[in-house]
């Protein structure tokens, strides 16, 4: 227990200083629908949620948001990719700060710990593992033909008296169950993530280190055999994934959430319990397929590691550094003074040392070709192809003035979201940046904050939490 305390990320992350404002800025930021966010996106959110809390506690928090965001990822609470296609890093929870997470919310919301749904759950796995691992022909017949009758009997049932159904309170019971279950996928999801990584990272030591497996590892890679999904983590993954991508049942998932979603009881389930029921699909669907799409690129990398003789390269530099360590600790051993010859012959680089006081700074200016100005024929100038131009480089002014304009003219008072709300962003996260400019400059900072929404060129949806600003008064062109 000792080590578990020093040594792992979700013990860290409870007993922090800060545990509660940094848990309380990773529930706001990474939800179901947001389990990577870009850092940028991820820089503002902490920025503004930093100013919530500052001002609503009394915890201390002297650093900005990019330095917390280091300080996090180094802890082991957040994890840092960089998406080969992907302009900038993207960030999301590490296995450890979802446990964290799901024990604080176990201590916020808990659940009954016996319930009859509960107990119904394990009763029947506990019947289909014991159906399921029964070799015997005789008993699995007698089961068979005991869920035959057991169906017939409930079909007369139905003909005679109608369909029987549970109470209110029983099918809520059995949809926070499911809750509960759900609530566990993102730990999961970042738990098997963790797992192909860690199976890469030492297939990739094998190879390097040419242990006892190294040449049978080569040898699959080179005959195509993907042995980060034959690993145990891989294959459980692809059965999942599997079952998941097949039509007919992802068609009759489908169809079953929105048949429960219109029952009566629904409505006595909590806002949140009733959207993270919607977006279960969503959540799902998600997941699996970042798992499934870093598995893929994980093992294209491996082959290319090994094929692109790039495996050699480290083999050959490992047996240079052994053997380096071995004449040194040989020599270590033996006392040799430090002008005795020690029978090695070093072959010194092309590169010869200097010293730092020699160096100078760089002039470009030293170096600039002066060429003759050359004049071009006088054109004309489209203005429409001017304005695009401008309007791609530059925030539209008159466009965002207008819009606070517009909206305070017709309800009195507008915040920034309100704008949003009535006049989307044209030019994505620069419209945004615009109207919190002129929010700054015009508007009146109010207590809280609010979350602004987006849409990008290439279609996604982004949204960031701010300041709350609002328009008492028209501002004009």
């Amino acid at each position: 227990m000792l080590r578990l305390a020093d040594h792992t990320p979700a013990w860290a992350l409870l007993r922090a200083t800060n545990a509660p404002a940094i848990l309380a800025i990773f529930s706001s930021v990474f939800q179901a629908d947001n389990r990577q966010v870009a850092g940028s996106d991820l820089a503002l959110s902490v920025e503004a949620l930093l100013t919530d809390i500052r001002e609503q506690t009394e915890l201390e928090l002297p650093k900005s948001a990019v330095a917390y965001i280091n300080d996090w990822v180094k802890a082991g609470y957040l994890i840092r990719r960089s998406p080969q296609s992907a302009r900038e890093e993207f960030y999301e929870l590490s296995t450890d700060a979802h446990q964290a997470l799901d024990y604080v919310q176990q201590l916020t919301n808990p659940q009954r710990s016996v319930t009859k749904s509960r107990l119904s759950t394990l009763i029947t796995g506990l019947e289909d593992l014991a159906a399921e691992t029964d070799e015997d022909e005789t008993n699995a017949i007698r089961r068979l033909e005991a869920q035959r009758d057991a169906i017939q009997r409930k079909i007369d049932q139905i003909r005679v008296g109608g369909v029987a159904t549970i109470s209110d309170e029983e099918a809520v019971e059995k949809a926070r169950e499911i809750l509960s279950l759900v609530s566990d996928l993102p730990t999961d999801f970042s738990r098997v993530r963790e797992e192909i990584e860690e199976v890469d990272r030492h297939l990739r030591e094998s190879i390097v280190e040419e242990t006892l497996h190294a040449g049978d590892v080569l040898d699959n890679v080179f005959r195509g055999v993907d042995l980060i999904t034959q690993s145990e983590a891989g294959k459980a993954f692809s059965g999942f994934y599997e079952v998941f991508l097949d039509p007919e049942q992802s068609k009759q998932l489908d169809a079953t959430v929105d048949t429960v979603l219109s029952r009566e009881f629904v409505h006595k389930l909590s806002p949140l319990e009733r959207a993270e029921l919607g977006q279960f699909v969503d959540t799902l669907d998600v997941s699996s397929g970042q798992v499934h799409d870093s598995m893929t690129t994980l093992s294209r990398s491996l082959r290319r590691f090994v094929q692109s003789r790039e495996a050699e390269s480290q083999q050959a530099l490992i047996k240079s550094i052994n053997a380096a360590q071995q004449l040194a600790l040989q020599l270590a051993q033996e006392d040799i003074g430090t002008q005795s010859s020690v029978g090695v012959e070093l072959e010194l680089t092309t590169m010869q040392p200097t010293s730092l006081s020699s160096w100078k700074l760089h002039d470009p200016m030293e170096y600039k070709v002066e060429r003759g100005m050359e004049i071009n024929e006088q054109g004309t100038i489209d203005m429409e192809a001017m304005r695009r131009r401008i309007r791609e480089n530059e925030i539209d002014w008159a466009e965002l003035r207008g819009a606070v304009d517009e909206v305070v003219g017709r309800e009195g008072v507008a915040s920034i979201s309100d704008v949003l709300g009535a006049h989307p962003a044209t030019q994505g996260l620069a419209s945004v940046v615009g109207l919190i400019k002129l929010a700054r400059t015009h508007g009146k900072r109010r207590d809280g904050t609010e979350w602004l929404h987006w849409q990008r060129a290439d279609g996604t949806r982004w949204r960031a939490r701010y300041e709350r600003y609002e328009f008492d008064s028209k501002i004009g062109a």
